[in-house]
């Protein structure tokens, strides 16, 4: 039996993977191991590592990392704390592979400790550029690491390879995120109800996280949008889930909730994945910056509204209209999502990360990874270049 660990940052992420999870924890040739930490052991964040529990995995640990936001040297300080947890916690525990998702900097943690070890890391969502986020270089440092990449479209496939690493381990299988939009059970708009109250009111989801790689203040960027919002509340309701714990993420936090209490906004700190899923599915559309404006809720035929840099360079579909960050230009854009040529559009979108059977072939190329040797050496592949 192969021994795996998945580590586990945040709520997005592990509603991402939800369901390989489970398909992983069922498999009877594989010994999951799951161990939680940063947002998940926060209360600030709402200890979303219950949700995981009540979906029936088990948590072998939970790292508690002592997330701050307010500057990058405490950032950094969550970096250095959880780092040397990891480090001590594969000292004492070997696995046959350690999978990770995504570019968040807890993870970048793991996957250097996990390295460090010489433990062969599984990485997915790698290729990806995020060019307004420290997330960018982050994602590609830990491809570097990695021995197995399941990348998310072609282009990021290729971009893996263009960063050296070898074809016969890179591998283009589409977004989990974009077919759990279509497979997960996903509760009742009745059901929402009785649990988070009337959505009769048309309403848009709003998901706003910082940027990092700016000179311009969250709280600059968070005003933008929230005056924009308020020329809309008498026509829609709006919908709030709490910011990532990047740099400034609690200078976001405190205006939303300004907001909300003045306008009769709802600020939901943390839902299910099903519940977010549904919330979008029923809403007028998505407004922020999240990635699973442009991944995962594109399946639902619904336009998100894509605020500044924070996704800049991520492949997207027809779906999402791009804007800055600038009151004037996110009422325009909210405007333009209730336009028969913009819904026609998007009635007959394509989302470019969805790939038929994502979860299957996740699935058995994990399994043949495990099961066959491992180069614990890995080369640099290097493209053959032409010269003209």
């Amino acid at each position: 039996m192969k021994k795996i660990l998945y580590v586990t940052g945040s709520r997005a992420e592990y509603g991402i993977m939800k369901r390989l999870l489970l398909a992983l924890d069922q498999d009877q040739e594989i010994e999951l191991t799951i161990v939680a930490t940063g947002m998940h052991c926060d209360e600030k964040y709402g200890l979303t590592y219950k949700v995981i529990e009540n979906d029936g995995l088990k948590i072998e640990r939970l790292i508690n990392i002592n997330i701050d936001t307010s500057n990058n040297a405490k950032i950094l300080n969550s970096m250095s704390i959880c780092q040397s947890e990891f480090g001590q916690y594969f000292q004492e525990n070997k696995f046959d592979a350690v999978m990770i998702l995504g570019d968040r900097y807890e993870i970048f943690s793991v996957a250097i400790a996990a390295a460090m070890h010489n433990l062969p890391l599984i990485h997915l969502h790698g290729g990806e550029k995020t060019l307004g986020n420290y997330d960018e270089f982050i994602r590609h440092a830990i491809t570097k690491m990695s021995k197995l990449h399941l990348a998310s479209t072609e282009e990021y496939r290729q971009r893996i390879i263009q960063m050296g690493e070898n074809p016969d381990t890179v591998f283009n299988i589409g977004a989990l995120g974009a077919e759990n939009s279509l497979l997960m059970q996903l509760p009742s708009k009745e059901k929402l109800e009785r649990k988070y109250g009337s959505l009769s009111k048309p309403y848009f989801m709003v998901v706003f996280h910082p940027e990092t790689l700016t000179s311009v203040s969250p709280s600059v960027q968070i005003t933008e949008l929230l005056n924009a919002l308020s020329e809309f509340t008498e026509q829609y309701d709006f919908v709030f889930i709490g910011s990532n714990s990047d740099t400034g993420s609690d200078e976001i936090t405190e205006k939303v909730k300004l907001f909300c209490d003045q306008t009769q906004s709802r600020f939901m700190t943390s839902v299910m994945p099903e519940e977010y899923l549904a919330l979008n599915k029923y809403s007028q559309g998505l407004i922020g910056n999240s990635s699973s404006g442009l991944i995962e809720i594109p399946s639902l035929n619904i336009p998100t509204i894509n605020i500044g840099d924070r996704q800049k360079g991520r492949v997207r579909g027809d779906t999402v209209i791009d804007c800055i960050c600038q009151k004037s230009m996110i009422i325009k854009a909210i405007l333009n999502t209730q336009s028969t040529l913009i819904q026609n559009k998007i009635a007959n979108s394509i989302n470019p990360y969805y790939q038929q059977a994502v979860l299957d072939t996740a699935l058995n190329l994990i399994k043949e990874f495990l099961n066959n040797p491992i180069d614990l050496n890995k080369d640099f592949y290097d493209i053959v270049l032409i010269n003209h």
